[in-house]
């Protein structure tokens, strides 16, 4: 048959929550009931229970107790004390849901680590899409172990083969397909947006269509299996060998230019980095200079003067120049004065 059959599975986290995930199994949350709700109250009376305690609170109660049993103590706020799987039909199944289900139920109860974890299914015909929602105690050898009974993308990935090997598969549903992508992905958003308005859809209507149409173009898978329809799979066209060797790349071709440094249409070259070699230019040497020839001079330090040497340093220093003709004859006017002064005081 046609359609696809859907496991969708979330983590519970915080106390109180498994009460609250039975409450809106069984159906006693007044506010989510009427026309403003996906829940049509006149069809309720078809929903079924497959197993679990007869009230939403009782099956609160059996996860503690089962959890006292195995000794577990007090839980972070974070931690995750129970799972929900829903198992959904295509619309228009003709097939025996509550055999389905059961076998549905089944399948968790073992794969969820023992049929003693499982706390309550509940069968819903009285929304758009027939499903069962199974709540599941992740206890493993007296441990909570949600996280690592889902694990990651990958273990999610087999969980969901499992599932259709083991049940879906026996029913003549399909696989429910991977995340779209490329051009599938923008086929499929197309599909779901015309059905919609070919069917006059209420949620055209909504206030928060534009969020749904959002969600719809990113991710159209799951509304192709809620309005039964096939996706259609695009398939890429390939490119011929003269296509791919004659290929500029991605982005801007840039031949000339390709990191940026500007080039005259004269000096463009093969060069990967865009630069040209500079045309070659003779260089003119310049005229030799005559340039006095200094001879060294030897002095040996028995010629220096030993009053000229300088302990510190350990080298001779130069003595002071000899002062020009008129500054000495200066000097000895001035020294003559002195002693004519000094002959006079005497």
């Amino acid at each position: 048959m046609s359609g696809a059959a859907i496991l969708r599975i979330k983590k519970l986290k915080g106390g109180g929550i498994i009460t609250v995930a039975a409450r809106h199994n069984r159906r006693v949350i007044q506010t989510e009931i009427g026309a403003t709700g996906s829940i049509d109250p006149t069809r309720s009376n078809l929903n079924e229970t497959l197993m679990g305690p007869s009230t939403a609170d009782d099956v609160g109660k059996l996860a503690k107790n089962l959890m006292a049993a195995a000794g577990v103590g007090k839980l972070r706020k974070d931690a995750v004390t129970g799972l929900e799987a829903v198992f959904s039909l295509p619309p228009g199944h003709p097939l025996d849901d509550r055999a389905y289900f059961t076998d549905c139920t089944a399948w968790a109860g073992k794969y969820f680590g023992g049929a003693q974890n499982l706390l309550s299914a509940d069968i819903h015909r009285d929304e758009a899409q027939v499903h069962c929602h199974i709540l599941i105690l992740p206890l493993v050898n007296g441990r909570m172990m949600g996280s690592d009974l889902l694990g990651g993308k990958q273990k999610l990935l087999a969980m969901q083969t499992a599932f259709h090997e083991a049940v879906a598969s026996r029913y003549g549903l399909s696989k429910a397909p991977a995340r779209l992508a490329g051009a599938t992905k923008q086929v499929a958003a197309k599909a779901v947006l015309q059905k919609l308005r070919d069917t006059a859809d209420a949620a055209l209507q909504s206030k928060v269509w534009a969020t749904l149409r959002d969600k719809i173009e990113n991710d159209p898978a799951s509304f192709l299996l809620a309005l039964g329809i096939e996706p259609e799979t695009v398939k890429k066209k390939l490119r011929t060998m003269e296509q791919i060797f004659t290929s500029k790349g991605k982005g801007k071709a840039n031949e000339a230019n390709p990191i940026g440094f500007q080039a005259s249409a004269k000096s463009r070259t093969l060069c990967s980095v865009g630069f040209s070699p500079k045309p070659f230019q003779a260089t003119t040497t310049p005229a030799p200079v005559d340039l006095p020839v200094i001879e060294p001079v030897t002095v040996r330090e028995s010629e220096l003067d030993p009053a000229l040497f300088d302990p510190v340093s350990g080298e001779f220093f130069r003595p002071p120049a000899k002062p020009e003709r008129h500054q000495r004859q200066a000097a000895d006017r001035w020294v003559s004065a002195v002693l004519n002064k000094k002959g006079g005081l005497a």
